[in-house]
């Protein structure tokens, strides 16, 4: 049997790893680990509903279905629309109206039909690729999106001219308002 002498046999064991290197080896694991998933959180740009107003920073809503509430300037009764984003733009499905009169639509895709509310329900089924809103506190302009209420009047000054559009934004640009 061939054997190394002992001088190099102790000189060529592997020594095992001590706790402290795989403790330090895990630690840097996990804060690169970490630090990547932030990196992706506030950098990966997500799809959302971006309103912007000149003088006011943006602000952000998800890019999911929402209403557009107002009061009818002549009518003064409450009109609502329904949009859905779609890709890169906002397919308003429905329109709802209470009374008719000046500037009430006519021409539904099918038949108008009245709720247990009272609005008669249009459906419309028109594509835009931004929404351009004059906010008012006397039309009460209002988006609601999942239950949530927010007053556009309250957040903006009478006769702030809004864009409404569909952006790519990453988390950080949503934090900082742009």
């Amino acid at each position: 049997v061939w054997r190394l002498p002992r001088s190099v046999q102790s000189s060529t064991s592997i020594r095992e790893p001590s706790a402290t290197t795989m403790n330090n080896r895990i630690k840097v694991l996990l804060t690169g680990s970490i630090l990547a998933v932030l990196l992706f959180l506030f950098l990966f740009p997500e799809r959302t509903i971006k309103l912007e107003a000149e003088g006011y920073d943006a602000r952000f809503l998800p890019d999911e279905t929402f209403e557009l509430h107002w009061i009818h300037s002549i009518e003064k009764s409450e009109w609502y629309e329904v949009y859905e984003v779609e890709e890169n733009a906002f397919l308003l499905t429905d329109r709802y109206f209470e009374t008719f009169g000046a500037g009430v639509p006519h021409q539904s895709e099918s038949e108008p039909e009245v709720t247990e509310e009272g609005f008669v329900k249009f459906t419309v089924n028109d594509t835009y690729d931004a929404l351009y809103l004059n906010v008012s506190e006397n039309v009460k302009t209002t988006i609601i999106q999942n239950q949530k209420e927010y007053p556009l009047y309250d957040f903006y000054e009478a006769n702030t001219a809004l864009e409404v559009k569909i952006v790519n934004t990453t988390l950080l640009q949503r934090i900082t308002g742009g």
